[in-house]
């Protein structure tokens, strides 16, 4: 009795996270000047900075280790908590002057609490309302300068994508709720894990793979990811740092249902799969930092989702955790990454061809990975683990090239450190999320994976040896058109009423091109 106590006072410690988030976010609303509205945005995210720690703190002395829905819950309330303190510091010298403040604070805030009450709900519903008002709370800051044609579109397309993702979410959950006539998704992941799935319940897991996909920004409704760029800097950093990847989380946190759907595990396979492959060799083609970054989040989002429908559910956590910290650093250094590009060339560790060799050490170690599955000689674990990290490497592995030994010596200790603390997160962390990764991926998954990326590390290589023409390139550099076509769909083409065209030569130069 005792034990459930303490467990639900975490709960409750738990949940007045976000609920300090959104009071502070309406308070911002009600204030007339910004200085005290920024002095309570910082106040709200320290305190929940710390909220956070206590709860993971005391999660971990207590008697029995922490479930494994209990450890997604707070490494990603931990994650939230950071992301918010940093980019809120960042965000008040970022934005001085402007007079869009209390929107953006407001907008933050209200981003945040969605994103931490979907890190520490237990029940369904509240997730799929909490992941819903996230989106609303992205369009407020989406929506900041509304004088901006292209700013207004871009956020038209996200406002259409996540109803949409809203829509398949509360039929999923609707599903479940008739199908298994319980919401908790810890009573659901004890009691649900041995029973056969019914159609009901198959339909559900594929809205919900649906939504994780809509809400990732994974081809095809991607196009509003690389196209918000003219929104503040620390906007981008919160979208691409903290909100995109709650699609990886909810998904975790509906495992058993995604483990018994192979649908739902092969329409995850394909979209994240062929946006990976896609996205990673349009970034080749940008020049603008930016529009690379959100490449680079479509790729790695589409990646996570890979790693969930194999069922290497601790190695999306890390991938969560990782992306999201470097994805925050990386936007909110945006500005000296192009200071630095005015005097190198941008990535030359990557530029050039191929190390031949290394790509062929690469080619070889893929294609044996299915080949020892089918074989039975290589688990189903171990063979995601083997293809995920050659998948991982490949960047870093095929940028050494003999003639820059110093470069290559310290690309070679970076790629031993990267795989040291990957294998050490595998070892403990997989015993402790063990009631997870019940699935075991099919050899034809695996064999599918392979072959996306023996075909993404060819292309690469291929491009980067110089043989492309300019039409492919500027193929790549606009993603194959796939956005052209969803633009052309019916209530995606036009902007929001009441955007004005500017009567700047500047910004009519920006919307031609």
């Amino acid at each position: 009795m005792e034990t459930v106590m303490d467990g639900l006072s975490l709960s409750a410690l738990a949940c007045s996270v976000p609920a300090l988030y959104l009071v502070a976010g309406l308070a911002s609303m009600l204030l007339h000047r910004p200085e005290p509205a920024w002095q309570l945005a910082r106040a709200a995210s320290g305190a929940a900075m710390l909220i956070a720690l206590a709860v993971a703190v005391l999660r971990g002395v207590a008697g029995s280790p922490p479930a494994a829905l209990q450890i997604a819950g707070m490494a990603a309330l931990l994650l939230i908590a950071f992301l918010g303190w940093v980019i809120l510091r960042f965000a008040a010298p970022y934005l001085a002057g402007e007079s869009c403040q209390q929107r953006f604070m407001s907008g933050v805030l209200i981003t945040l609490a969605g994103a931490a009450l979907v890190s520490v709900t237990d029940n369904l519903a509240v997730l799929a309302l909490a992941w819903s008002a996230t989106g609303l709370g992205l369009q407020r800051l989406l929506t900041l300068y509304p004088t901006r044609p292209g700013a207004m579109r871009a956020a038209h397309k996200h406002f259409v994508s996540a109803r949409l993702a809203d829509v398949t979410a509360l039929v999923s959950v609707v599903l479940i709720a008739r199908e298994t006539g319980s919401l908790s998704l810890v009573t659901l992941s004890t009691q649900t894990a041995d029973v056969p799935m019914s159609t009901g319940l198959s339909m559900a897991a594929l809205l919900l793979a649906i939504t994780a996909i809509i809400r990732c920004g994974l081809m095809p409704l991607h196009g509003w990811v690389l196209q918000v760029m003219e929104a503040p800097t620390p906007v981008s950093a919160l979208l691409h740092a903290g909100v995109l990847n709650l699609g990886g989380l909810v998904l975790l946190k509906v495992f058993w249902l995604i483990n018994q759907s192979l649908a739902a595990q092969w329409l995850l396979l394909i979209a994240g799969g062929l946006t990976t492959a896609i996205a990673a060799v349009a970034m080749i083609a940008q020049s603008n930092i930016k529009v690379r970054l959100a490449w680079s989040t479509c790729a790695q989002m589409g990646f996570m989702l890979v790693e969930c429908a194999l069922g290497a559910w601790h190695l999306a956590l890390l991938h969560l955790i990782g992306h999201s910290l470097y994805k925050a650093f990386a936007f909110l250094n945006a500005g000296d990454r192009v200071t630095r590009a005015r005097s190198a060339q941008l990535f030359p560790s990557t530029s050039g061809a191929m190390s031949p060799v290394l790509v062929g050490l690469l080619l070889a170690a893929a294609l044996l990975v299915p080949v020892l599955h089918g074989l039975g000689r290589l688990h189903g674990s171990g063979a995601v683990f083997a293809l995920i990290g050659l998948i991982a490497l490949a960047p870093l592995l095929t940028g050494m090239r003999p003639r820059f030994g110093r470069a290559a010596l310290h690309t070679g200790m970076t790629t031993a450190m990267v795989v040291g603390l990957a294998v050490l997160w595998h070892l403990i962390f997989e015993p402790l999320m063990a009631p997870l990764l019940e699935h075991e991926p099919t050899t034809g998954q695996i064999a599918w994976l392979t072959a996306l990326f023996v075909a993404m590390l060819l292309f690469q290589g291929w491009l980067r040896s110089g043989l492309r023409s300019r039409r492919l390139q500027q193929a790549l550099a606009e993603g194959l058109y796939v956005d052209e076509f969803i633009d052309s769909l019916p209530g995606l083409r036009r902007p929001l009423s009441g955007a004005r065209q500017p009567a700047t030569p500047v910004f009519q130069e920006q919307e031609r091109t």
